[in-house]
């Protein structure tokens, strides 16, 4: 296979092995057919412009009989005219024109559920984690104390209230039943700290509770509550509430001391370990059933942790869940680029051993977590079949911004998610979204992705880097090439994960997608069309 010629000529065309042929992808149509060796010969000729008699003529070995050819010139035409195998680079990935935002947005505001909604209740924290963004960018080293005012909550609330109850209303009954088993109407608490300012947590709640959600057919008892905490203020009236309102908690924690310690500090530089292990025990002690059922622990790496140790200790607790991230630093996508690529190379060359022995293993215990294959879901998506190829992709490579997921800062301000500074909001809780706003930051989000290199690049539809990860205060910023040889290294791991089970596992690539197209089991952006 020339693998030069498509790079030249249609980088948005990859080809991954399967079995003795293989597997095409064009990212244009996010669309995959398998191929042999002796047909792909066809195919170049095909995609040099060279004319049909002179490739019905032409002599390939191993022979290919002339109805053969035939077959397969119609086959590539007909991919062809579908907009499959079109030269060049992606004219556009996200639209940048005004109008066509316009639209976009328009359609996301009617017709995307807004998920999650975040009350940043407080920017005050007494912590002073070392690779804390706002840490980082304070010039004291100390958070902001501002709190969020009772008035910003509960407009905040409101509006989040009209959305939710707005789209709620446009659901056949047995619609509305599954929505409110998977994403019923939340309440997030984020900070700073949120407990620093558990007064206005316990005010919302009450709040958000007493609003009509009756007059919907939306029980009270449905309703759902989340919060962060980083386990410094654990007492017996926030035991006591987080209990009685099931609230879902997700609490830091990096590891044993020696390891949590190294970043999760006190302003003076103190460890926070011996403040937060034992409130989180006494989590614990206070109700098993709600640490086992609603508790999650979430902890950050950086190359100082021993991650094995950090994952081990967290993983022996008992809790609902446990998960490890590495550390994000703004401008800085892949943690350990050569630890990453050596993984993923060293994983093809043993030819999926490790992958291979879980596969065994799901394929014999059917309590087996499909989880444990979310790097197949994206595969779930996948055309084989009536392709429908573009030059101008009009794809988002991040979530609907400010329409599945918002956050209402202290301040008043309605940010993209709580992931994100506040320099640029798209709007405050008194007058609603700012639709202009809102168009500028998609504007310039889309122009950022726009460039000449994710325009070549066939992994563009399978890239995982969010807007709030790519902004840097009032400017995006993409990853290094290094960082995008990484990605694609990845995806080819994944790619062949994906083709060893079809070829080898297709009942289990079959339960993976069933798994990942249950929305009882999977939650994504949730749109009206297709829900």
């Amino acid at each position: 296979m020339n693998q030069d010629f498509f790079a030249d000529e249609y980088p948005l065309v990859q080809f991954f092995p399967y079995g003795d042929d293989f597997l095409a992808y064009d990212a244009k149509a996010h669309f995959a057919f398998i191929i042999s060796a002796d047909e792909m010969q066809v195919l170049i000729d095909f995609l040099s412009d060279k004319a049909a008699a002179e490739i019905l003529d032409t002599d390939y070995k191993p022979d290919i009989d002339t109805a053969k050819k035939q077959l397969l010139l119609t086959k590539f035409q007909a991919l062809k005219k579908a907009g499959v195998f079109s030269r060049g680079p992606a004219g556009e990935i996200s639209p940048v024109d005004r109008t066509a935002l316009s639209k976009q947005i328009k359609y996301y505001d009617e017709n995307i559920l807004l998920r999650k909604f975040c009350l940043e209740v407080t920017q005050n924290c007494n912590y002073a984690c070392r690779y804390c963004k706002r840490t980082i960018a304070a010039t004291n080293g100390q958070a902001s104390q501002l709190d969020m005012t009772e008035d910003i909550a509960y407009q905040g609330i409101n509006y989040y209230f009209q959305k939710y109850t707005s789209f709620f209303q446009k659901l056949a009954p047995a619609k509305k039943q599954l929505l409110l088993e998977t994403i019923p109407p939340t309440l997030s608490w984020y900070g700073g700290e949120p407990f620093l300012n558990f007064d206005l947590i316990k005010k919302s709640a009450a709040y958000f509770q007493s609003l009509p959600w009756h007059n919907y057919g939306i029980p009270v008892s449905s309703l759902s509550f989340t919060a962060n905490t980083n386990l410094s203020i654990i007492n017996e009236e926030i035991l006591n509430f987080l209990v009685a309102n099931a609230v879902t908690l997700f609490v830091s924690l990096d590891g044993p001391q020696e390891e949590h310690d190294k970043c999760r500090v006190l302003p003076n530089g103190t460890g926070t370990f011996a403040l937060a292990y034992p409130n989180l025990m006494k989590i614990k002690a206070y109700s098993p059933e709600y640490f086992k059922n609603k508790l999650t622990i979430f902890g950050v790496y950086t190359s100082q942790h021993d991650y094995g140790k950090c994952v081990d200790f967290n993983a022996k607790l008992g809790a609902l869940s446990c998960q490890h991230f590495s550390v994000d630093y703004t401008g800085k996508f892949v943690f350990d680029i050569a630890a990453e690529t050596a993984y993923y190379e060293g994983a093809l060359a043993n030819k999926l051993e490790n992958y291979e022995k879980m596969v065994t293993a799901a394929e014999n215990n059917p309590e087996a977590h499909m989880n444990n294959f979310a790097n197949i879901f994206p595969f779930a998506k996948l055309k084989t079949d009536k392709p429908v190829g573009k030059n101008s992709l009009n794809i988002m490579l991040t979530c609907p911004m400010g329409f599945d997921n918002l956050m209402l800062a202290a301040n008043g301000d309605y940010l993209i998610c709580h992931k994100v500074g506040g320099a640029m909001p798209i709007g405050n809780c008194k007058t609603g979204l700012d639709y202009e706003k809102t168009i500028d930051f998609y504007q310039q989000y889309n122009a950022a992705i726009n460039n000449p290199a994710c325009r070549s690049c066939w992994n563009v539809n399978f890239c995982s880097i969010c807007a709030a990860a790519r902004l840097d205060d009032t400017n995006f910023i993409n990853p290094s090439q290094e960082e995008c040889d990484c990605f694609r290294l990845r995806s080819t791991y994944d790619f062949n994960c994906f083709t060893h089970l079809a070829r080898k596992h297709p009942e289990l690539l079959h339960k993976i997608f069933d798994y990942r197209n249950d929305r009882k089991n999977y939650i994504g952006v949730i749109d009206l069309n297709e829900f």
